[in-house]
């Protein structure tokens, strides 16, 4: 079974349409890509735990 940042990479590349990452380079762009989409998700959940404490 592949690793789940390879099933995340994979599945960004092709939904968002990305340059595939150089050969190589495909460990690195995976976990990059699979860091920055946690953070998103991270980020946009304590917003909204924020707005939703403030009101």
């Amino acid at each position: 079974m592949r690793r789940l940042t390879d099933l995340v990479s994979e599945s960004f590349i092709w939904s968002v349409g990305i340059t595939r990452p150089r050969p190589g380079q495909e460990r690195v762009a995976a976990l990059y890509i699979t860091l920055t989409l946690i953070a998103s998700l991270l980020a946009a959940a304590g917003i909204f735990l924020l707005l939703l404490h403030s009101i």
